[in-house]
């Protein structure tokens, strides 16, 4: 679960700054704040390997810093390089060997080595001398260790005794949720945060986490307005909007949904996945101008969004306009060749200019690219069904059994023999109106 807060324009001057004068090799010297707050970026984005870069700089320039060394085994535990993670941690154990993160990073180091025992006894051992404060990042720890156990139940466990102690350290407030949907502890989780909402009422991450836990347990309305909370009470949150936009979506309420992605726009944009994202509820409300130029912007702002070109070939298969459909398709599968939906566009645009040679290719592209959804499969029959060719329909449902199964593939196979025995009657074909149901 990626949480997405605004950044602090301080924070990307600083960063562009550095990156500027790292491109021409003059870094110099860098205090050790500022090495900090460069390696916590970095950090953030998932950019490990930036950097660890900056935290070798930093303790070039900062030999004796035990913080660095840690630092530097917790990326490269990151990493998965759990051995020399343990390097670094010996080394910085030698310039403070009472500091608690070198043996609470130590355990997690061990427990991705499945060394299970020795960690959880360096953490029992720990937990003695730990005050309340401490025992929640011991805690946290643990849980990575049941983790790597794959005892989730324990995990949660562990979590949830964090967050009850602290519901104000990020980590275990984003682990509680993790946890809960690795061990399925939905109602759990909703109830564990109501509790916390109920002292810490406006802790932003509980809301996000509860509206989460609403959502598993299909309460679409309780999870909405408390993804909304979330936003409302931190307005830098973006995995707050989004989610929240995306849960309206679920319950087909693209009013709402539009609403707040105009508005994540506005406060984090311009952005073109939002904008697709707006268009995409413009189009479900049947606005398609506007849509088509929110697409138009998306598009100007990222050439290589493929979505974009997808909803726009969208745009215009609803006003008719079938080349410029056929072209906005072709660009979107241009850009990313993995998307059967794509395909199914573009035949039904080659379908509707009476094109059956290469619709039947797009057709056939559908289903090789989502084989195990019965959708392409069944416009595929559908389609041959509609030309007469009641054989080739057949056997492109039998090959669909090989990938999937649905009653709309039985329900094709009762339309090909309703028509097959009417023409046998001598008949004529009058399978148009069953099609009404697709």
């Amino acid at each position: 679960m990626e949480h997405k807060t605004k950044r602090d324009l301080a924070l990307i001057n600083l960063i562009a700054d550095f990156e500027h004068k790292y491109e021409l090799g003059e870094i110099g010297y860098v205090q050790e704040k500022v090495f900090h707050q460069l390696i916590e970026y970095y950090e953030d984005e998932y950019l490990l390997e930036k950097a660890l870069e900056v935290v070798n700089m930093a303790i070039s320039q900062f030999k004796y810093r035990s913080e660095f060394y840690i630092t530097k085994a917790r990326l490269l535990l990151m990493g998965n390089k759990a051995q020399e993670c343990l390097q670094y941690l010996d080394i910085a154990e030698s310039i403070a060997p009472f500091e608690r993160e070198i043996i609470i990073i130590r355990a997690k180091a061990l427990a991705f080595m499945k060394e299970f025992t020795t960690a959880l006894n360096i953490l029992n051992e720990l937990k003695e001398s730990s005050t309340k404060s401490d025992m929640v990042d011991v805690l946290i720890a643990e849980s990575y260790i049941y983790e790597y156990m794959k005892n989730f139940d324990l995990m949660y466990d562990c979590l949830a005794k964090a967050a009850l102690m602290d519901s104000s350290n990020q980590e275990a407030m984003e682990r509680i949720w993790i946890s809960a949907e690795l061990s399925r502890r939905y109602e759990d989780s909703v109830k564990l945060h109501q509790e916390i909402i109920e002292t810490d009422p406006y802790n932003y991450q509980a809301w996000y986490n509860l509206g989460h836990g609403y959502n598993c347990t299909g309460e679409y309305e309780k999870a909405i307005e408390a993804l909304e909370y979330s936003f409302i009470i931190n307005p830098d949150f973006e995995s707050g909007y989004l989610d929240c936009a995306d849960t309206c979506l679920q319950i087909r309420d693209f009013d709402k949904a539009l609403q707040i992605y105009i508005e994540a726009n506005a406060k984090f944009g311009p952005n073109s996945e939002l904008m697709v994202s707006i268009a995409d509820c413009y189009i479900h409300l049947n606005n398609i101008n506007v849509a088509k130029q929110w697409l138009i912007r998306s598009i100007k702002l990222d050439g290589y969004n493929d979505e974009a070109y997808y909803l726009l070939g969208k745009c215009y298969a609803k006003e008719e306009i079938w080349y410029n459909a056929i072209n906005a398709y072709h660009k979107a599968i241009g850009l990313e060749n993995r998307r059967e939906e794509y395909y199914l566009g573009l035949a039904k645009a080659y379908l509707a200019i009476e094109d059956y040679n290469k619709a039947t290719v797009n057709f056939q592209m559908a289903t090789q690219t989502g084989p195990e959804d019965t959708t392409y499969w069944r416009e595929y029959a559908c389609f041959m069904i509609k030309l007469g060719l009641y054989e080739e329909a057949l056997q492109i449902l039998d090959e669909a059994e090989d990938h999937t199964y649905g009653a709309d593939l039985l329900y094709c196979r009762a339309i090909i023999a309703y028509l097959v025995k009417r023409e046998k009657a001598g008949t004529q074909s009058a399978g148009g109106s069953l099609f009404g149901r697709f």
